[in-house]
């Protein structure tokens, strides 16, 4: 497994034989590595700051109680993909659980000392990361294709219409539901995006698509677009027509 897929863990835990078994628990999962690791509440953001850990694993179990107030702090400085997961070594600690919640941990699991539930734990974490890291990169993908095909069709970067149109498109290929919704409601997005009126918007796109259809074939723009030649008959390249079409590309092409 590649080092960037492995989960950094930081532990902040009193009690030595919850931690050699929470420590021993991590050395046997594949993409889990401790990095480092401390008995003392008081070290515990410096060791965020510094080694920018995917979870930090706090015990609330310590001896006044004050891991609780101390996630706090933690949250502050880490970075937004960090997860914090509070436990108890002990009865005790558990009742500190809500007001670590409430302080920002992202859950609190008690028996970590247990592999099998350090290991679902680590699992959903890790599942996150991942759906997390794979909408970065297919926003990252819509940018480069969209500005690619607008590139194709000769649309000039100075069109106002040319972002509008771009924004639009991106809009759509990340909803969540499979169905297209090119209507007012996504000029209205597209405008508060751009802090325009949703009719400026909706006059520039209309103005970017004519001039595309002006300077391209129809059978150009869909070749462009599918990648194969297709019967043009079938297709009237309007602004919502062509939104939609390379938006459901985006999305079959990154099986989304």
């Amino acid at each position: 497994m590649s080092q960037e897929n492995i989960l950094r863990i930081v532990t902040v835990i009193e009690n030595n034989d919850y931690l050699k078994k929470v420590a021993g628990n991590i050395a046997q999962i594949s993409n889990a590595s401790m990095v480092a690791s401390s008995r003392y509440t008081t070290d515990v953001v410096d060791l965020c700051t510094s080694l920018s850990p995917d979870i930090v694993i706090c015990d609330l179990s310590d001896a006044d109680g004050n891991m609780s107030n101390k996630i706090k702090e933690i949250c502050k400085v880490r970075h937004a993909s960090v997860k914090v997961i509070a436990t108890a070594s002990s009865k005790e600690g558990e009742a500190y659980m809500s007001d670590s919640i409430k302080n920002g941990a992202d859950l609190f699991m008690e028996n970590l000392d247990n592999p099998e539930v350090l290991r679902s734990t680590l699992r959903v974490i890790s599942g996150q990361r991942i759906v997390s890291q794979d909408k970065k990169n297919f926003d990252l993908i819509c940018n480069q294709k969209v500005d690619e095909l607008l590139h194709k069709f000769k649309l000039p970067v100075h069109f106002n219409g040319y972002y509008f149109l771009k924004s639009a498109i991106i809009h759509i290929a990340k909803r969540e539901s499979k169905l297209p919704d090119v209507s007012c409601k996504l000029y209205e997005k597209v405008a508060a995006d751009f802090n325009f009126n949703p009719r400026q918007v909706e006059r520039a796109i209309s103005k970017s698509v004519n001039y595309i259809n002006e300077v391209c074939s129809k059978e150009y723009i869909l070749n462009a677009i599918l990648g194969y030649s297709v019967d043009t008959d079938n297709y009237s390249l309007n602004a919502k027509e062509l939104i939609a079409l390379i938006a459901d590309q985006l999305r079959l092409n990154n099986s989304v």
